[in-house]
């Protein structure tokens, strides 16, 4: 009876062990770091399609806004605010298929900012962007200008020439900011 014991025992132990890691990769993935898989050609040539990037998620979990600059991954669906669900349905172990709703863009206006398209070029409240990771000139459409509302971001693709973003769909709620990333971790293994 001893040996069923401690193989109980034993079996439990692993049991909790796995539990354990469970809840400890999910909480990572809520509140500190995500894994992230670029989709499309929209941010090219800073990202590719196929590439994964690691999402710092602490600027959320901290209430912190991105700056300027930053590729942040967001929640396209503009009529509705993230969820807890929404999070915990990206996390890879929940959901196998990839998520068409995250899009992964450039921040380049902030509430209250006035962002203006003249002639192939980006001004934010009329001061020319210098945006030297774009590869190709900007040929994409009118002279446009948008002014962010409160509580909610501008942000384009790196490929501004083919990329949904702000211009079509609209600005995007703070709320629906997923969090900033801090590494192509592709590049590391190229």
């Amino acid at each position: 009876m001893t040996g069923v014991k401690k193989l109980l025992s034993s079996l439990l132990e692993w049991v909790g062990l796995i539990g354990l890691s469970l809840v400890l990769a999910i909480l990572i993935n809520l509140y500190i770091m995500q894994p992230i898989k670029v989709e499309g050609k929209s941010m090219y040539p800073t990202l590719h399609d196929n590439d994964f990037v690691l999402l710092s998620r602490i600027g959320k979990t901290l209430h912190l806004s991105p700056k300027y600059g930053d590729i942040v991954v967001v929640d396209h669906r503009t009529d509705r605010q993230r969820s807890l669900l929404d999070d915990l349905s990206d996390i890879r172990i929940f959901h196998r298929m990839e998520s068409r709703d995250l899009w992964i863009k450039r921040l380049i206006g902030k509430p209250g900012d006035v962002i203006e398209i003249r002639s192939g070029a980006v001004y934010r409240n009329g001061k020319l962007l210098k945006e030297s990771y774009l590869l190709d000139e900007f040929t994409y459409g009118p002279d446009e200008r948008f002014v962010v509302p409160e509580g909610s971001v501008f942000v384009m693709g790196d490929n501004r020439n083919n990329s949904m973003d702000s211009r079509k769909i609209g600005f995007i709620p703070c709320a629906n900011i997923k969090g900033t990333m801090v590494a192509d971790i592709s590049k590391l293994l190229r």
